[in-house]
């Protein structure tokens, strides 16, 4: 039998790069199949080529030197590298590094969500089957109990501060929220994390941890409850 366009589509959106031999098949099967798994591919390809860019010339000699000021001064630390990451953010165009040198986990969801969460949000209009689901977690050494499977609506790989976790769009009575599964991470459970309107409570799960992330508006409180509960991680040891 052969695949669902639509099935296709998330399951190439959720890892672009699969080579699995019935995905294969699917997108050979017909042109709107290789066209949607060659736009998925230039999105990832356009992700990666962002995070390519080098940082302006300088800034790690002016972080450095910043790290030299002397004990007294050391209050405006905080605020001399604010201004050292506005200027990388302004010559290169967005806040995001996959080169594993986020100052802390904070920074990373933040600069993850500020990126693609609103892109990623858009690929869930139409929920992911519970196979492929499975699937991607199952790469990650973890699985969602019910009732959190029922509510995926969409899971796709993603970058870390160490190694690959999971992007995932969650329904809730409120809208859709996101999880991003951190399986090598460990956070300071229950701290909040505030952003461009967005708010992100972390936690820490049996391996890893995962930010559970929505509007101000969203009340994150029992979508972290259910994370905790249900997305059951470690199932294969590390």
């Amino acid at each position: 039998m052969s695949m669902d366009f639509s099935d296709f589509k998330k399951l190439i959106g959720a890892e672009p790069g699969n080579t699995d031999p019935e995905v294969l098949r699917a997108r050979r099967s017909a042109p709107e199949f290789e066209a949607a798994a060659a736009e998925a591919e230039a999105f990832e390809k356009k992700l990666h080529a962002a995070v390519q860019i080098p940082p302006p010339a300088g800034l790690l000699s002016q972080i450095q030197s910043i790290s030299k000021t002397p004990v007294r001064r050391r209050n405006w630390l905080p605020l001399a590298m604010a201004a050292s990451l506005l200027v990388l953010v302004s010559a290169a165009g967005l806040y995001w590094r996959q080169t594993h040198h986020w100052d802390s986990v904070e920074d990373y969801v933040a600069e993850h969500y500020a990126h693609d969460g609103a892109k990623v949000i858009g690929r869930a209009s139409v929920k992911m089957s519970d196979s492929d689901i499975e699937k991607v977690l199952a790469r990650l050494d973890a699985t969602a109990d019910k009732p959190l499977a029922g509510h995926i609506l969409f899971v796709k790989f993603c970058p870390t501060p160490d190694g690959r976790g999971a992007h995932m769009i969650v329904s809730t009575d409120q809208g859709p929220m996101t999880i991003i599964y951190m399986p090598k991470i460990r956070v300071n459970e229950g701290e909040t994390v505030n952003f461009n309107q967005m708010h992100a409570a972390l936690v820490n799960l049996e391996r890893g941890s995962a930010a559970v992330i929505g509007k101000q508006s969203q009340n994150v409180e029992a979508l972290v409850a259910m994370v905790r509960d249900s997305l059951k991680t470690g199932l294969v040891d590390a």
